[in-house]
């Protein structure tokens, strides 16, 4: 397939810039604990100065990988599929999840919400980020709303966009993994004064696992 050719496959979601897929632990959130497959996207100009997988931001260093390939490992694994990155919603996802779908998995995403969403999603992880706030409508719909503190002003950050999410949406606030024993004691100290908030934590680090 010509460049030219794959670039419009990637456009129209039927490719992706795939950077990584493994078999794990879900290590944060709602669902910590249960074994799921991901599906680490290529693609990011969010630019958080903490991101532990910068090397995801440029897409053009992942190869474009045709979705029915994705799916059909994807499958082999788990019935619960995690599709991350880099901002997945940078690209066109209702392909994947179509695909994903006839196989009757479970889909989640984790995203900043930065870009318009697409896809069918059984659980929606909303992660923003200051830097680019997320379009309007993923607040109606996020499962989830996980908040990474880095400082204390992150705490005002959170409650702002608490206040914008569905009141069923659950609510946690996980410590940025290179600051952890800096923030953890402010985060709990938080979470006792306002108990709607939940603490998350990178567990699949202290497992050592992806």
């Amino acid at each position: 397939m010509v460049e030219e050719e794959v670039l419009r496959e990637v456009d129209k979601g039927l490719m992706l810039p795939l950077m990584e897929e493994f078999y794990t632990i879900q290590g944060e959130g709602y669902h910590k604990g249960t074994a799921a497959y991901f599906i680490r996207v290529g693609g990011c100009d969010v630019g958080c100065h903490w991101c532990d997988v910068k090397e995801s931001w440029n897409a053009g260093t992942h190869p474009p990988t045709a979705i029915n390939d994705i799916v059909e490992n994807a499958a082999k694994y788990s019935n619960t599929i995690v599709v991350t990155g880099g901002e997945p919603l940078t690209w066109n996802m209702d392909p994947l999840t179509s695909a994903l779908k006839e196989k009757n998995l479970s889909t989640h995403i984790e995203t900043s919400g930065a870009y318009p969403l697409t896809g069918t999603w059984d659980w929606i992880c909303l992660s923003p980020k200051k830097n680019k706030l997320p379009e309007e409508r993923i607040y109606d719909v996020a499962h989830e709303l996980k908040v990474i503190v880095y400082n204390k002003h992150d705490l005002i950050f959170a409650e702002e966009q608490a206040a914008k999410v569905n009141v069923d949406c659950i609510l946690y606030l996980q410590p940025e993994w290179s600051v952890r024993d800096k923030v953890v004691p402010l985060i709990v100290d938080y979470v006792m004064a306002n108990p709607k908030w939940k603490v998350s934590l990178q567990t699949h680090k202290y497992l050592n696992i992806p």
